[in-house]
């Protein structure tokens, strides 16, 4: 039996945030909700239907996950476990927002199953949460944190996002002791992207407000690297660091290039075989599965090159690099058959290392990693 991940998208939120490109709606039709969530039972029905598959890691993200009831949440998680065979160590994620959750229905959504939380905090800064579109301030992260604490839950993840508008070093770094102060099992830290359809982007073109310049990005970044392992965080990929065995087992599926399934309006998913997508519009894709069909819009296939490809691409995301033992035994095939003398020119340059057997970025390739992986495009 093949084991997958899978991913469920709930594309509400109750507003959209400036930076925000998610498939995502504000949330303002109850019964939309209603009509997502009978669609969303079906589909959970037809996807067990076609896919055998052991579920290892179940992630619910969005959207907002958590404007649902804790009901809802549960409803949802019991379908899964009842369709899908699921082992009895399976991590489960939600994605929630600050004032999203209280004390009832984080005891509701944990005692479904779901024992990792993270919550996109983003900044610890009132002024930086309002200037990119949060709803929550920081006195909601710290509440929200502590009663997650309280209920039980011992795996909760902070998202935080550097380089935003007007923000400095100084500031940056202050987010980072807060988040220290709080001491959470995981950190995931992004730089702020301005995505085309954003508000954010918008602005960008209209010369209202200015992208942090290189430089400051590659401090801001550098600063989280070396702050947090002086914290004990181990920086297991090149935006995440985790306390010992408190790794996101779901996002290391998609580094290592391994399956996974995807329920919800515009979810992507990997089967093994091909890479694919649901209808985005949530309406039409109410009406494919009414239909009695999965609301897959997208399909392919991969060759060989691109399933090499994106494991290179992924894979050297990892701080411990790509197992060549692995790749073979994957591709019958050396990792030197098709990268020869890309990973010569790049060891040279002091930018890709092997070491026991693991081709992996040197800290240098971490801080150019975008222009590292191209060279793997065959």
């Amino acid at each position: 039996m093949r084991e997958s991940g899978l991913y469920i998208h709930i594309p509400f939120c109750i507003e959209k945030c400036y930076y925000c490109d998610f498939n995502s709606v504000a949330l303002n039709n109850n019964n939309l909700i209603i009509k997502f969530l009978k669609a969303l039972d079906k589909e959970i029905e037809l996807l067990a239907n076609k896919y055998k598959h052991k579920i290892k890691t179940i992630f619910i993200g969005g959207g907002t996950p958590t404007v649902l009831s804790g009901v809802q949440i549960n409803d949802i998680i019991t379908k899964c476990q009842q369709q899908f065979y699921c082992g009895d160590d399976i991590e489960i994620t939600i994605e929630a927002n600050p004032g999203t959750v209280d004390e009832e229905k984080l005891r509701i959504i944990k005692e479904a199953g779901i024992n990792r939380l993270s919550f996109g905090i983003q900044s610890f800064d009132d002024y930086f949460l309002e200037q990119i579109g949060r709803i929550h301030t920081v006195q909601d992260a710290v509440d929200n944190y502590f009663l997650s604490r309280k209920v039980g839950f011992s795996n909760i993840n902070f998202d935080l996002m550097f380089a935003l508008p007007g923000q400095n070093l100084k500031d940056w770094e202050a987010t980072l002791d807060f988040a220290f102060q709080l001491a959470p099992d995981h950190l995931s830290t992004y730089n702020l992207k301005f995505e085309e359809g954003t508000l954010f982007y918008q602005w960008l073109q209209e010369g209202k407000l200015n992208a942090a310049s290189e430089e400051l990005d590659l401090k801001m970044y550098q600063l989280v690297e070396e702050k947090l392992e002086k914290q004990g965080y181990n920086k297991y990929e090149i935006s995440n660091f985790a306390k010992s065995n408190k790794e996101c087992l779901h996002n290391k599926l998609y580094w290592l290039n391994q399956s996974y399934l995807a329920l919800g309006p515009g979810a992507h998913f990997y089967d093994g075989v091909g890479r694919g997508y649901n209808q985005q519009n949530i309406s039409d894709y109410c009406q494919q599965i009414k239909q009695g069909k999965l609301p897959i819009v997208n399909y392919n296939k991969l060759s060989l090159e691109e399933k090499v490809e994106e494991t290179m691409m992924l894979g050297l995301r990892l701080k411990e690099g790509i197992s060549m033992v692995d790749f073979a035994i994957k591709y019958d095939n050396s990792i030197f058959d098709f990268y020869e003398d890309e990973i010569s020119k790049l060891r040279q340059k002091g930018l890709l290392d092997i070491n026991k057997g693991r081709v992996y970025l040197t800290s240098q390739g971490i801080l150019l990693a975008n222009r590292v992986l191209a060279e793997f495009l065959l």
